[in-house]
């Protein structure tokens, strides 16, 4: 996994609008300008609606990227992480963030449980700061190029608050802000021909590839192979696979996770080491007895279990 911690585009003040019963602020060029970088690029925007909650979107949670995908063509499905730093027992700031396909998007705004109004006075990041001056803001970065899916984007906010007027002060906070990227939603058909086979090397009957075709997408999926019979395991694809269970009583095997695309196949290579055959009979070893693909209809290989050459047979 990448981690990705990006300085800080040029911003721009879309709006300059604060809604309010009886109040408008106002901001002249030099307010905007005083020993700070100037607001005039895109990506920055003054809010006059505050932060938005995300009730009707998906809760962004570190693991939402290994399961999960988003539409980009609709918001309710955007993962969105909350979050809240506070100035003191009475202020506070919340934030969320959410990704689309091009962009992470950063939302800040002020409030407080008392009768104060707190305004945002700055924001800093990578050690440029901005001017902001309102109750909130939202700001936006493109994503690094490619990025793949569960990367990790870093950014640190110091957000600086004004005091009211009775009070000629200002605090600051820091807001450390990681988020692992989600991934976009594919359009596909509703189901794919699903096909399994498996095949023994030539020169070696204790290896064996097996060959699997999805009916439908799935990301993080599971693969169990059941092998009763074996003392270990080499794989030969360049894949990670975990034991569970006690392989040497039967009751054990392998495990792969990865994504599962519908309609393209993923090949699976592995020798095995089997057991030794003492038994009267000489039966064969067995390799595998099943290739369960959980959640997509169990097992796939049905009728005898695929065998091996005994060691010292």
């Amino acid at each position: 996994m990448k981690m990705f911690t990006t300085k800080m585009l040029g911003l721009v003040i879309s709006a300059l609008l604060l809604g309010a019963c009886s109040q408008m602020a106002t901001y002249e060029n030099e307010d905007l300008n005083k020993g700070l970088e100037k607001a005039d690029q895109s990506g920055f925007n003054l809010s006059p609606y505050g932060v938005s909650n995300g009730e009707n979107n998906a809760v962004y949670s570190d693991e939402a990227c290994l399961t999960e995908c988003f539409k980009p063509d609709d918001p309710t499905t955007y993962f969105y992480l909350n979050g809240r730093e506070n100035f003191n027992p009475q202020i506070y700031t919340d934030y969320n963030v959410y990704q689309t396909a091009t962009h992470i998007f950063y939302e800040f705004s002020i409030a407080a449980s008392n009768s104060s109004t707190p305004l945002i006075s700055t924001y800093e990041l990578d050690g440029t700061s901005m001017t902001v001056g309102a109750s909130s803001f939202s700001v936006s970065y493109p994503l690094p190029a490619n990025w793949q899916v569960c990367d990790l984007v870093s950014r640190t906010f110091t957000i600086t608050r004004n005091g009211n007027a009775n009070q000629n002060s200002a605090n600051v906070v820091i807001v450390p802000i990681d988020y692992k990227l989600i991934k976009i939603c594919v359009d596909e058909p509703e189901t794919c021909e699903e096909e399994f086979t498996w095949s023994r090397d030539v020169n070696d009957a204790n290896t064996i590839t097996f060959e699997y075709t999805p009916h439908r997408s799935k990301i993080n999926a599971e693969i169990q192979m059941t092998t009763p019979q074996i003392t270990a395991y080499q794989p030969l694809d360049g894949k990670v696979y975990t034991q569970f269970g006690n392989p040497s009583n039967g009751n054990g095997g392998l495990r792969w996770n990865g994504d599962l695309v519908c309609g393209e196949k993923i090949t699976f290579t592995i020798k095995f080491t089997p057991i030794s055959c003492n038994n009267s009979n000489n039966l064969p070893a067995n390799l595998v007895s099943n290739f369960v693909v959980k959640d997509m209809g169990g097992n796939k290989l049905t009728g005898q279990p695929i065998t091996g050459d005994c060691i010292g047979s």
